[in-house]
């Protein structure tokens, strides 16, 4: 065999392997760090189910999941809630590294006593914030959330279209990426296993 056909076909042996890694984990084979966005987020402190105020500062030195939204949520709530907890499963023992934080966009309804339960029932370690309309208004602000009041026929009487992202937050309190409620895990864990490992 003819020594140009030898490297041409060994070429395409590496390249067909280059492009089913991509395919099979697309952040496998990217070296690139995540982007900084600093259009959004920002320090904040809030009342907390730990019973003190608590800052996103507090947390400096671990990743941060972050969402926004409230404990009477039908649905996209609690399906982003899970998102959550799947890609912290997924992490296994480093799962300690990132913490998740909910912060309830409906004050006048959710309690603290109400919001501890329902974080922890999607993880043990999930903190959830609380603060006056107006605290959540401008923390919201930070990241751009939009959330507004709709009426809702009785017995329910109010609810919120609201935005679903979800938040990665870095070891120095910057967002380093956002994920919609239908992001998969495996988006999700790549993300946070490349900030863990920078």
């Amino acid at each position: 065999m003819n020594r140009a056909l030898v490297v041409l076909l060994v070429s395409m042996v590496l390249l067909a392997a280059v492009l089913i890694l991509q395919f099979v984990r697309p952040g496998l084979m990217s070296a690139e760090r995540l982007p900084v966005i600093d259009s959004l987020g920002g320090d904040f402190t809030l009342p907390g189910t730990l019973g003190h105020d608590t800052a996103l500062a507090d947390f400096r030195g671990r990743l941060v999941l972050l969402n926004f939204g409230f404990a009477s949520c039908p649905d996209v709530c609690p399906t982003v809630l899970a998102r959550m907890r799947a890609a912290l499963d997924g992490l296994g023992a480093k799962a300690g590294e990132v913490q998740p934080l909910f912060v309830t966009i409906d004050p006048g309804r959710d309690s603290l006593e109400i919001l501890g339960p329902y974080v922890r029932h999607f993880h043990p370690a999930m903190i959830a914030l609380r603060g006056t309309e107006q605290q959540t208004r401008t923390v919201a602000t930070l990241f751009k959330v939009y959330f507004e009041r709709e009426t809702l026929p009785p017995p329910l009487d109010y609810g919120f279209a609201h935005s679903d992202q979800i938040y990665l937050i870095d070891r120095v309190g910057r967002v380093r990426a956002t994920f919609a409620s239908n992001a998969s895990t495996e988006t999700m864990l790549d993300a946070i296993t490349r900030l863990l490992d920078e």
